[in-house]
Parts: structure tokens; sequence; C-alpha cells
């Protein structure tokens, strides 16, 4: 069976090490994060990029794959998307979402413009969102942003009212109580991704009384039978090749 895994959760890396021993199986990765491309799975790489969503189509219809296994980021759901319209068995990777400690009052919220509208005037905030997320706060004036990036640019800072930090993972939570007490920050904005390395910063913001605002995953629309926890996928996989 030729097995198509969507990579870009951390735990892609094994997965694709328990996928690829299944006898009579090829797994073919394309990578959606760049610890996973450096981390080399040991399936084979799919070494370019897709422009345009005609040019994933394509790409996967060519190579005639017979099932899709989704584990990218908790929040991308680009190419499964593809994937799935054009009728594949597909399977999406779940892992379980963080959910606050005694310690810890999170606001909620179903999206970065949610969380923008949700700080307070004149706030420092630390977004953990990527810069993607950055221009979401171009009408708050008023909040001074840091933006966490995994890798060092010379990029200009795209607001007035902020700045880029710089530091590549993983972050323990004292270094995470570090970097928010020297930041100086009121609010912590990030996804609610489930990670166990990211969850540290907000270990470290509920010890600091930090508030915490926390963007939900919106439901994908996906049957319980196209999901499964990384526990059991390689065995569903297993069970679909066979049947």
């Amino acid at each position: 069976m030729k097995l198509l895994l969507i990579a870009g959760m951390g735990e892609s890396v094994a997965l694709a090490r328990e996928l690829s021993v299944i006898e009579g199986h090829e797994v073919i990765c394309v990578t959606e994060g760049r610890a996973v491309a450096r981390a080399e799975p040991p399936a084979k790489i799919y070494d370019g990029t897709f422009e345009t969503d005609a040019d994933f189509a394509r790409y996967v219809v060519s190579e005639r794959f017979d099932m899709v296994v989704d584990a990218a980021h908790p929040f991308e759901a680009r190419l499964g998307t593809i994937a799935r319209a054009l009728g594949l068995p597909y399977l999406r990777v779940t892992r379980q979402e963080w959910t606050p400690k005694h310690n810890e009052d999170w606001i909620n919220v179903d999206s970065v413009e949610d969380a923008v509208a949700s700080v307070r005037h004149g706030a420092r905030v630390f977004l953990a969102t990527g810069w993607g997320s950055v221009h979401a706060f171009q009408d708050r004036a008023d909040v001074y942003l840091m933006c966490r990036q995994l890798e060092q640019h010379g990029r200009a800072f795209p607001l007035e009212n902020g700045r880029y930090i710089f530091g590549e993972g993983p972050f323990s939570v004292t270094a995470e109580m570090q970097t928010l007490q020297f930041l100086k920050a009121d609010y912590l904005i990030l996804r609610n991704s489930g990670s166990v390395q990211g969850r540290s910063k907000v270990d470290a913001a509920g010890n600091l009384g930090v508030k915490v605002i926390m963007i939900q995953k919106s439901d994908m629309g996906l049957s319980q039978s196209q999901t499964a926890t990384f526990v059991d996928v390689a065995k569903l996989v297993a069970d679909y090749a066979d049947h």
C-alpha cells in the first residue's frame, strides 16, 4: 500500500518510523514543519513545495496514493482538506488538547481576531502564534506586541509598536518564565495545539499570573472513523490494508 503522510506535529517522525516498518507499505512524507524535515523521518520525503492547492492535488493523483494520514499541526488543515476532496481514505491524527490547571484562568476564544479584542488597553502581549498573526493587531496601536520567531531573520517588524523575539525550542518552564518576566508581558496568546513541549509557556504564564488567551481549535467536520490518536493510527492503517 502506498501511503501519504502529511507530517507537521513533532510526533510525526516517530509515526513515520512506525508506519514504514509495516510490511508492504511505502510511506512518502510531505512535511509542513521545519523541525520535522530536519529530523529526516525514516521514510521518503517529498522534496518540493506546493504553491497552489491544484499543485498538491495533481501530485496526490499522479502518485496514486492508497491512503492519507494527516499529522499536520492541529491548526493546519489545507493539505488534508485537499486530499479529502479527492475521495481518498483519510485519517486525521489527533492529540489531547490542553486544559487549565488550578492556577490558570484562560480566556478561551475562537480566532486571532477574538484574541485581539480580548486584550485590554495599553497591554504588553507575547504572541506565540507566528508572524502571520501580527497584522491582526494593526488597529491596536495601544498594544505593545512581541512575536516569537523560531529562526533568526532580518525582516523589519510590520507594526510600529512591537518587535520580534527570537529563540529556538524546546523551552523549559523556567526559561519561559524568564522570557515573560524580561518582556514584562501582560498577556500570552497562543493556539491550543496540545503539544507536550508547547505546554511549558502556558505553565510559565500560570506561575507568573500572566493572562493566557487560548485560541481553540475549530471542528473540521470529520467522522469518528476519520480520526485516530498516535497510539492507534498504525493499527488502523494496517487494518485498512488488510481489508
